[in-house]
């Protein structure tokens, strides 16, 4: 498998479909709006993603392959801004067409959990000669590429014209073309070399809630080899040579399966287009998406992530109140799982550098934070910026996920020590050393 992942640096992709910013307004809740029972958020922070096939285009360009990206945009703020974020991952924008259309964007504000969305975005299908201009730059990039991805988000962009037009020169290039598309679109793919839908898209598709007679059904109609995606329950492939191979999840415990879709379909392509056969390449996307559900939000997994994965080699550090696992640690970004045991508390510490996300899994903790006290239970989340003074205590054994911007030791700032005890004495110790 090391050797297969190391040929996807090697490897030219370009995605076609739904362009989108996703937008995040971080902030914090602390009253009810006098105008409408509804939270008053109190913006701190914004941060942006590439979203939609934009979404897709990040994860194989993190995963180390040359990608081009295809779609269209406004002539607007959220197109540069979207532009930008490209630009981080050195993804191609040459085949991105500015239209009349404005560039759709999710806006999603947040404090410790979903709040809200908004959706600016016009759903109209692109203008025939919108059409051709796309097709056109399609044509022109076919000679540099290894395979094409459509990413059909049902936004307008991919026509049916547009979809078969790409479908019959993908194949007379010879070039592999898989897509995962909305079950209102499904009769523009027939002939795609794979397509990969969820459990509840191949149910919507075919009108059966049997797994195995969708997965049939869609072989037949598509004349494609399908992977149903199940989320727990793991992957069900089903080839046109009529071979049917199921394959339960790599995890036990999902946290969040926002963006697990474009990982797998970044890995199958990638794999395929590498030299492995159907199987192994839903192996390793199986292994991606156990990463990838593991962390929140709409996300991506790094190639180091995925060699990590493959290696099996976690470290695992062992604390006075349970022990730490470290899923990555690179210049970028840190993620670990936690484990507190009951009644253990961690230092009353802050990091200068570190900004910090807690993610409770299983369990229930007590935190003092900035000398505030707050319970947080299986499901909530909290945001620690630099600076600010935190410790956990758990009321019962607890697993978190902790994702931060780095780890490193100096920069841990301790005032108490870990320990063991109620929780009047962890209150005590922190309020003395306040004093």
């Amino acid at each position: 498998m090391k050797d297969l992942i190391e040929k996807f640096k090697e490897k030219k992709v370009l995605v076609i479909g739904d362009l989108m910013l996703d937008k995040h307004i971080h902030g914090t809740v602390s009253r009810i709006s006098p105008e409408a029972p509804v939270p008053v958020l109190k913006a701190e922070k914004e941060s942006f993603n590439p979203g939609g096939a934009a979404n897709l285009a990040n994860n194989l360009a993190l995963l180390g392959a040359k990608v081009y990206l295809a779609g269209t945009v406004g002539d607007d703020e959220p197109q540069k801004i979207l532009f930008k974020e490209l630009e981080k991952n050195n993804i191609n924008t040459s085949c991105i067409l500015k239209t009349s259309k404005p560039t759709i964007q999710k806006i999603r504000g947040l404090s410790h959990q979903h709040l809200f969305r908004i959706d600016y975005e016009d759903t109209s299908n692109i203008t025939k000669e919108n059409e051709q201009e796309l097709l056109s730059l399609i044509k022109n990039k076919i000679s540099e590429i290894d395979a094409i991805i459509l990413s059909d988000y049902s936004k307008g962009t991919l026509t049916e014209t547009l979809v078969k037009n790409i479908i019959s020169f993908a194949k007379e290039n010879n070039k592999l073309i898989t897509a995962d598309c909305k079950p209102i679109n499904l009769s523009f793919y027939k002939n795609v070399d794979l397509i990969k839908p969820n459990k509840k898209e191949a149910i919507e598709m075919t009108l059966t809630n049997d797994i195995e007679k969708a997965g049939k059904i869609l072989v037949e109609k598509l004349n494609s080899n399908v992977i149903i995606t199940k989320g727990s329950e793991g992957f069900s492939i089903f080839e046109k040579n009529k071979n049917i191979t199921h394959i339960p999840t790599k995890v036990k415990e999902i946290y969040d399966v926002s963006g697990a879709g474009d990982t797998v379909l970044a890995i199958l392509t990638l794999s395929l287009i590498s030299g492995t056969n159907l199987k192994e390449a839903t192996e390793l996307a199986n292994g991606a998406a156990s990463i990838v559900i593991s962390k929140p939000g709409v996300t991506a997994i790094t190639l180091e992530e995925l060699e990590t994965s493959l290696s099996n080699n976690i470290k695992t550090i062992p604390k006075t109140w349970g022990e730490e696992q470290w899923i990555v640690n690179n210049e970028k970004y840190c993620g670990k799982k936690m484990f507190i045991k009951q009644d253990h508390y961690c230092s009353y510490h802050m990091h200068k550098v570190k900004e910090e996300t807690f993610y409770i899994l299983e369990g229930e903790l007590e935190i003092i934070h900035q000398g505030k006290y707050l319970k947080l239970k299986k499901g909530s989340t909290i945001h620690i910026k630099p600076n600010e003074y935190h410790s956990f205590r758990a009321l019962q054994d607890t697993v978190f996920f902790e994702f931060s911007t780095q780890h490193l030791e100096e920069d841990n700032y301790r005032l108490t020590k870990s320990d063991k005890g109620t929780h009047e004495q962890w209150k005590n110790e922190i309020e003395k050393c306040l004093k």
